[in-house]
């Protein structure tokens, strides 16, 4: 791992913040027909991915360190590891499964701030988790949570913005959801990474640089739940009104 005296390190950084600005400019103010309709965008698709976000970007740090935990600071293998988290397959069919029933039965808002408390529940539960406790206590409960918040806020976001756009641009909701998912992701990392240098003491605190990244991560997910409930009075004040 590579820090801030490499000079790859902030030169792709400014490359890359230079190319995403041309893009935006581009797609904004030149392009007739641009990829990405900006314009087009209401204030609810905007909420949506923040929240989309928020709430990724945290999992990407999660689902990394949660590896790096089981494996590097319990020891356990990858096959057992991975049978750690098989869990998953069974509470994200339920998760998935109810997505329909909540949407009809409480709205797109309530959704996804269900999805992002459940984002903050896992990780908050990983992150305080004792190395010699029991799998069947917090992590086994972290990982039947953490999937309510993927399979809530993906289909939730991709209805609002195919809700939210003009009927020739709703094909690229989902597509736009997916890439707003895998951008969070790789910055967030990125930073939780910095973060785990930083603060590791040179490999004699990995334990406590891991809680650092995932710190780091509950701190995203309270910044989407802001936004979520700013998002659902919005949607509270706009019934009431009609």
């Amino acid at each position: 791992m590579v820090g801030w005296t490499v000079p790859y390190t902030y030169v792709l950084l400014i490359v890359g913040v230079l190319f995403f600005s041309a893009f935006l400019y581009i797609e904004v103010h030149v392009a007739q027909s641009p990829l990405v309709p900006v314009k087009s965008l209401s204030k609810k698709c905007s909420f949506a991915l923040a929240i989309v976000g928020c709430g990724w970007s945290s999992f990407g740090v999660w689902v990394y360190y949660t590896w790096q935990f089981l494996e590097n600071v319990r020891g356990n293998s990858p096959l057992s590891a991975a049978a750690q988290q098989s869990v998953v397959a069974a509470s994200g069919f339920v998760a998935a499964m109810s997505v329909g029933f909540l949407l009809h039965r409480v709205g797109v808002a309530v959704v996804m701030l269900m999805a992002m408390c459940a984002f903050l529940s896992g990780t908050l539960l990983i992150a305080t988790t004792p190395v010699s406790q029991t799998y069947w206590a917090q992590t086994f409960v972290c990982f039947l949570i953490i999937t309510f918040g993927m399979d809530l806020s993906f289909p939730s976001g991709t209805i609002i913005l195919s809700q939210g756009m003009p009927r020739e641009h709703q094909g690229i909701a989902g597509s736009l959801i997916a890439t707003v998912v895998n951008y969070s992701i790789s910055l967030s990392l990125g930073i939780a990474g910095t973060i785990l240098r930083q603060t590791d003491d040179g490999g004699q605190n990995v334990l406590g640089s891991y809680r650092n990244a995932w710190y780091f991560a509950i701190g995203l997910e309270g910044f989407g739940i802001g936004i979520a409930l700013w998002f659902l009075g919005l949607s509270m004040r706009g019934r009431a009104a009609s």
